[in-house]
């Protein structure tokens, strides 16, 4: 009887076991398909993340995703580079924390708060200063989720520089245009009311409308100058910058000599650049121009060229009335001048610099500019080497053009 038993227990257990072993299976197979099925939904997330990311960096957006305490959820590469979070970075830091803009987080929160998209221009704080068109979306909660925000932020700084360097390039041009217009009217005027009849009254008036005319010529042509250096695409090849340069004093020595300005030039050897020929002449010209301009009589231009580590290197330097520390940083405006007085006497245009730094620039090179108040100034070009033939020529041969 008890053996009977023992073998029935026995045979129960077996069963036991063997249940407690295919659910054990089952278990493990139900695990392991919810563990795919958690991946793969995984995946898909992070591939429609991805996928998000990369459409808004297309479209050259920061996208940041942000819950309801402003905590940033996701941030596409863009917005990362964009907002100055700092090395931690933005996701799972508070937004206002992160960059510090109290106008961003008032901008959030107002949106999220009323459920209504809003739409601003933010400056962000910092040495950048950097200016965002800013659109915060407030997104549908998911069942009994909370309610969730979404930030575009677009980089409108550059656009914002250049709407106001428009205006003031429009404002200027129509300023210098204004002041030679009136002049000659009212010098029309006169001579019309009757001062054409005396000799030596309507000479100097009807000199005078020679020199305004001859003005707004200059400023026309420096207008078509700078706009064919912005616009014009030409194909650069390998000039002779020792030749250009001696081509270009030449041109200069009389103006220089009425002016009582002693104008020497000093290109050694063999001085080649890969640009447009064309273009550095005006550059050159400007420049010489302009220091003998600013030059008194009894002074000196030393226009000189050198091999430099990356290419050609071009200065004109003079001994004229200089400039102060504060005004160099913006002598490459357009129609900016340091002496209005006497550039109006001289005829000046306030677009010769601008004209240069436009071309040097075009070219891949810079220019720049060292000057002291009553001492002179010295204007410096680097332009690119030449990748042609001519720069394999050697500066062994002294140069023996006329000085």
């Amino acid at each position: 009887m008890l053996a009977a038993s023992a073998a029935a227990l026995a045979r129960l257990a077996a069963v036991a076991r063997a249940e407690a072993a295919r659910l054990r299976e089952r278990l493990r197979h139900e695990i392991d398909a919810g563990s795919a099925r958690l991946g793969g939904a995984r995946g898909e997330r992070a591939d429609a993340t991805a996928e998000r990311d990369a459409v808004a960096d297309a479209c050259g957006v920061a996208l940041v995703l942000l819950g309801p305490d402003l905590v940033v959820t996701s941030a596409n590469p863009l917005a990362e580079a964009l907002l100055p979070a700092g090395q931690a970075g933005l996701v799972g830091h508070s937004l206002l924390l992160s960059t510090l803009s109290d106008e961003l987080g008032a901008l959030a929160r107002e949106a999220l708060d009323s459920g209504e998209p809003r739409d601003a221009e933010v400056r962000l704080p910092g040495p950048s200063g950097r200016l965002l068109a800013i659109s915060a979306r407030p997104l549908p909660a998911s069942g009994a989720g909370p309610a969730r925000l979404a930030l575009v932020a677009r980089d409108w700084t550059d656009r914002r520089h250049m709407e106001r360097v428009r205006r003031d390039f429009v404002a200027n041009v129509s300023h210098e245009l204004r002041t030679p217009l009136a002049s000659i009217r009212a010098t029309a005027e006169t001579l019309r009311d009757g001062a054409v009849d005396d000799p030596a009254v309507s000479q100097r008036f009807l000199d005078t409308i020679v020199t305004e005319t001859e003005r707004l010529a200059r400023i026309s042509a420096n207008l078509l100058v700078l706009a064919d250096a912005e616009s014009r695409a030409r194909e650069p090849a390998d000039v002779d910058l020792t030749r250009l340069l001696g081509q270009t004093v030449e041109r200069f020595r009389g103006p220089a000599a009425k002016a009582g300005v002693a104008l020497t030039c000093e290109a050694t050897g063999s001085l080649v650049a890969h640009a447009h020929a064309e273009q550095l002449e005006q550059a050159f010209a400007n420049l010489v121009d302009n220091a003998i301009t600013y030059t008194p009589a009894g002074g000196s231009v030393r226009v000189s060229g050198e091999a430099g580590p990356d290419g050609p290197v071009v200065r004109v330097a003079d001994t004229g009335i200089g400039m102060m520390r504060d005004q160099l940083p913006r002598i490459f405006e357009r129609f900016y001048r340091v002496d209005r007085a006497r550039s109006r006497k001289s005829g000046g245009t306030g677009l010769g610099l601008a004209i240069v730094k436009h071309i040097v620039e075009s070219h891949g090179g810079a220019v720049s500019v060292e000057s002291e108040l009553g001492r002179g100034s010295t204007f410096t070009l680097c332009l690119p080497a030449a990748h042609g033939p001519a720069a394999a020529r050697q500066p062994d041969a002294p140069d023996t053009r006329p000085r």
